[in-house]
């Protein structure tokens, strides 16, 4: 199985799942967070289980998981007592962080302290995340602007190696399996690592990462 992690209110995630559903996709939301099932062993975080969609899934049956949400917010636990839930969500994404990092599955992206789904920098981080990784950064302007999404070794949008070599030493310098980089002329103006997955062949290269180890 692969987990898709994100809201049921993500319209974006659920697509992805559907696309994704002969592979075994399944979206592992908040209320399967609130659900009986769950199972986390620090000294054997590959011997518990999990509830996804409903189901509880062994995670030695869980191949990947994809982070699509930085955070779990009060607002959406609406099962839990209003007074309770900023306790609650708390708990949760301390909770997310731990069994994320820990699980032995591929997960794109492990999470930080800030966030789920990799690091959450504004954009003066990831100026000098550039520059430690040598890659030129400016602010965008009027110029013509591209999409680079960086998935491993592949970087769709690229409109030149060296493009290419810059999303990939930007991804690497924030421990990412997956950065989405906008470019402006022959510099980096932004970037994140919750990109759009909206065009089939970043699915379909994501999806290969995910799954590699699948016979």
């Amino acid at each position: 199985m692969l987990a898709v992690l994100a809201s049921r209110l993500d319209p974006a995630a659920r697509d992805l799942v559907a696309a994704w559903s002969s592979a075994g996709a399944a979206l592992l939301s908040a209320e399967d967070l609130s659900a009986e099932g769950w199972a986390f062993r620090v000294g054997d975080p590959g011997g518990g289980s999990a509830v996804i969609d409903g189901r509880r899934v062994p995670i030695a049956d869980l191949e990947a998981v994809l982070t699509r949400r930085p955070a779990v917010v009060a607002e959406e636990l609406v099962w839990i007592d209003r007074a309770d839930r900023a306790y609650v969500a708390a708990e949760v994404n301390a909770f997310l962080v731990a069994w994320l990092d820990a699980i032995p599955c591929p997960v794109v992206n492990r999470p930080t302290t800030t966030s789920l789904a990799g690091p959450a920098w504004g954009e003066l981080h990831w100026a000098a995340a550039a520059a430690r990784a040598g890659v030129a950064w400016g602010r965008s302007g009027d110029g013509d602007a591209h999409d680079v999404v960086a998935c491993g070794e592949a970087c769709i949008g690229a409109r030149s190696s060296g493009d290419a070599a810059a999303a990939r030493a930007l991804a690497r310098e924030a421990g990412v399996g997956l950065l989405g980089v906008r470019f402006d002329g022959e510099c980096a103006c932004a970037a994140t690592p919750r990109p759009s997955l909206d065009d089939p062949e970043v699915r379909e290269a994501l999806l290969g990462r995910l799954l590699a180890g699948r016979p």
